[in-house]
């Protein structure tokens, strides 16, 4: 919930109070507190412009807005500041990402990565750009994300080679200021999953063992995988801190099986891994007739899960802060809250135009697409009792083995 907004467009999601969202950027725990940053147009309803729009909360369930963190000012940042991650260093919290340039036509036409630092976690001094880009990529290479390991710090950029095909390279620095370029992490591995370009990696050490998170753009769906647009997922592996490679062990698997996930980033605090996404991927003449386009906002991001690794997997939990899931039957979900739903056989209506049903193992979402009246599905495994946390206009599945997410935007 966000808290001091005068209406409230959501209960459970972080959404725009106006303009659009997209990426949550910058995810730590800082000062006491959590800070969640993410893409924001505030002028308007399209990606022509980004700001780094910011939310602190103390317990993941209720959030409060503050000022804008990072905004356009610089030549290499003038027409948006586009994603990346923070870290913390020397009690400054530090502030990676890529600005944006377009031309006089609206052209995207350069990006650059660049950093800012901030003492409070509010108020940010740029630093300026780190470095040119790498050669042998085109101007497509963004979304920083910055780690520690042995006292040298990481950086991983979302690229796009030469050939145009996806790609993350590695730099190295010692100190967040100086980097050297190591190279692409991939080298010929996972070549069915690099797409035409690779956005967002993130890179998290789960109970000992390395995950690589990222978004491959131009997928081909097989069956009832990849059906999106744009797609987010993951592999396991090792991340060699020496050669800057990451050695693969598994295949490469989707995150949420549902309509919008896209765009995942990672926060750790202590022992605990959380994950957050945009929930608002889809072609452009969706984005353009979402019904909240009509009173001034579009998009909301996912809400926080929590990770661990079972039986050698990746597993997605809801967040405990946000309460018990009512156990009921399929007919008793009627709309807000969080549901328990057990059994392999049942059909919950959320609205006319957005079904969920179990047939076995399988759950499949039904969905009367706004912008075309065209019905589209998405199916997924799962096992154990599904658990539905549905908001004002999207809905969030989960497991209680967490083998399965799926997440939906919904309008009736």
């Amino acid at each position: 919930m966000i808290i001091g907004d005068i209406e409230k467009f959501e209960q459970y999601h972080i959404y725009a109070e106006h303009g659009l969202i997209n990426d949550p950027n910058g995810l730590i725990y800082f000062n006491g507190q959590y800070h969640v940053f993410y893409q924001w147009n505030p002028n308007a309803l399209d990606h022509t412009y980004k700001v780094w729009a910011h939310v602190v909360s103390d317990d993941l369930v209720n959030w409060r807005r503050l000022p804008i963190a990072i905004a356009p000012s610089l030549p290499e940042d003038r027409s948006g500041i586009y994603s990346g991650t923070t870290i913390e260093k020397d009690g400054q919290l530090c502030a990676f990402y890529t600005g944006n340039v377009r031309n006089d036509a609206g052209e995207s036409v350069a990006s650059f990565q660049m950093a800012a630092v901030s003492d409070d976690g509010v108020h940010f001094e740029k630093l300026g750009k780190l470095f040119d880009q790498p050669s042998g990529y085109t101007r497509h290479v963004r979304d920083p994300k910055v780690f520690e390991r042995n006292g040298h710090y990481y950086m991983l950029l979302g690229a796009q080679k030469l050939d145009l095909t996806g790609d993350i390279v590695a730099y190295e620095s010692r100190d967040l200021h100086h980097w050297s370029f190591m190279g692409s992490i991939l080298g010929d591995q996972l070549l069915d999953y690099r797409g035409y370009m690779m956005e967002c990696p993130d890179l998290v050490t789960i109970d000992g063992r390395d995950v690589l998170m990222f978004s491959p753009q131009g997928l081909t769906a097989a069956g009832d995988r990849l059906q999106n647009i744009h797609n987010t997922g993951y592999v396991l592996g090792e991340f060699d801190e020496v050669n800057g490679v990451f050695q693969v062990t598994t295949e490469f698997k989707e995150l949420d099986q549902g309509f919008e996930f896209y765009a995942s980033q990672t926060l750790t605090h202590g022992n605990r891994h959380l994950l957050w996404g945009w929930s608002g991927m889809m072609p452009s003449a969706r984005e353009k007739q979402l019904p909240t386009n009509q009173v001034g906002w579009a998009h909301v991001l996912s809400l926080p899960r929590d990770m661990a690794i079972v039986d050698g997997g990746l597993r997605q939990y809801p967040i405990p802060e946000l309460g018990d899931f009512q156990l009921v039957q399929p007919e008793a979900v009627t709309g807000l809250g969080l549901w328990r739903l057990a059994g392999d056989k049942w059909q919950v209506a959320l609205t006319s135009k957005l079904s969920i049903q179990r047939d076995g193992d399988t759950v499949t979402f039904i969905r009367v697409a706004w912008e075309s009246g065209e019905t589209e599905e998405r199916r997924a495994k799962v096992t154990g009792d599904v658990l539905l946390v549905i908001d004002n206009d999207v809905v969030e599945l989960y497991t209680t083995s967490g083998d399965t997410v799926m997440t939906a935007r919904y309008f009736d």
